[in-house]
């Protein structure tokens, strides 16, 4: 009994002493094991963030007027890896009186104080007035970095909103400020 006790004892001691140093410095030649490292989690780490946007929406069809909406919104995005991210989002375009529900993907590109991100989502669209229609979005932006958390973006989306009669086309532009949690 003694000597199952004398083992579990050296087992638990190497366990505890196993632990991981503390991330800091790498000093020593390529490839060397001298040091700590610099990176704890072995991947990017792991963010969510808030981004409260306005701007305009711009329809194209044979039926439409060419009138331009304010358009605001927000949306949260929980980004897996530095390049990309899942998204959902709602807008409101005021002079349709239409909601906007998304979801999607965003794919960032970062090139210090810029980042690039194009994504595609998948739409809700549902007026005040009338029935509600699905839509696809591909869109593209650029973030300026303004601090640690919080960046300014400029972005584009062309929504093509499908109807049971013709697919409608929507330009919007939009300003945004994110806030990373």
């Amino acid at each position: 009994m003694k000597r199952i006790l004398d083992i579990i004892a050296a087992v638990a001691i190497a366990a505890t002493s196993a632990t991981a140093q503390d991330v800091g410095r790498t000093n020593g030649p390529e490839e060397s094991e001298y040091g700590k490292g610099g990176n704890p989690f072995g991947s990017a780490i792991r963010q969510i963030y808030l981004n409260a946007a306005f701007g305009s929406g711009f329809f194209q069809g044979a039926n439409l007027s060419d009138e331009t909406g304010f358009m605001y919104g927000f949306e949260m995005e929980y980004g897996m890896d530095n390049w990309i991210g899942v998204q959902g989002g709602y807008a409101y375009l005021s002079d349709r009186d239409l909601s906007i529900y998304s979801v999607g993907t965003n794919f960032s590109y970062p090139w210090h104080p810029f980042v690039y991100n194009v994504s595609l989502n998948a739409g809700l669209y549902d007026p005040d007035i009338g029935d509600g229609s699905f839509g696809l979005t591909p869109g593209a932006g650029i973030d300026i970095v303004i601090g640690e958390n919080v960046r300014l973006g400029l972005n584009y989306r062309h929504d093509f909103i499908f109807t049971d009669a013709v697919t409608t086309d929507m330009d919007r532009v939009y300003a945004g400020l994110k806030f990373f949690l």
